[in-house]
């Protein structure tokens, strides 16, 4: 059996320690990637952010740590979720092509793509028809900036990957 170490993530996702508990020296007040707070425990229910995965006498080489999308105890999106979702939704509303339905339901679509549940792949096919009807630039933005947020099941239907 192991044990969740703490990690220490901005409000944007970047990781400065996913062992913030183990090692106090890698901790960082301001993320050194884009300057903003940093935070080791959620915001709304203030526990600990789950980070490594220690177990004792195993080691592990090359995992990549990558921040969960929603507090393990309350439920609540994280705010780097929050913040990819609002920032897809507004490359999507700059595009122009939508009207204020599709928008509000593309990012109905958005949070639910960052889920494992039974309406992902509800969800995808819309997504699907909306990235058909904006320009590959915005097609790139928007996978950019939600790609850390969307679950593995929305990657595979969405990109197939």
């Amino acid at each position: 059996m192991g044990t969740y170490r703490v990690a220490q993530v901005c409000l944007n996702g970047h990781v400065p320690t996913s062992s913030a508990d183990r090692h106090p020296e890698l901790r960082e007040t301001f993320c050194s990637h884009c300057g903003d707070a940093t935070t080791m425990n959620c915001i709304k229910c203030n526990t600990p952010i789950r980070g490594d995965y220690d177990v004792e006498g195993v080691f592990s080489i090359g995992d990549h740590y990558r921040p969960p999308a929603f507090c393990h105890n309350c439920g609540n999106a994280f705010p780097w979720t929050e913040r990819k979702i609002s920032s897809a939704v507004e490359l999507i509303e700059a595009a122009g092509t939508l009207s204020g339905e599709e928008i509000q339901q593309f990012k109905a679509d958005l949070t639910e793509l960052t889920k494992d549940s039974p309406k992902t792949l509800v969800a995808s096919v819309r997504f699907k028809k909306v990235m058909g009807k904006v320009g590959n630039s915005i097609v790139s933005g928007v996978r950019e900036i939600i790609v850390d947020v969307l679950s593995d099941t929305a990657k595979k239907a969405v990109w197939g990957s």
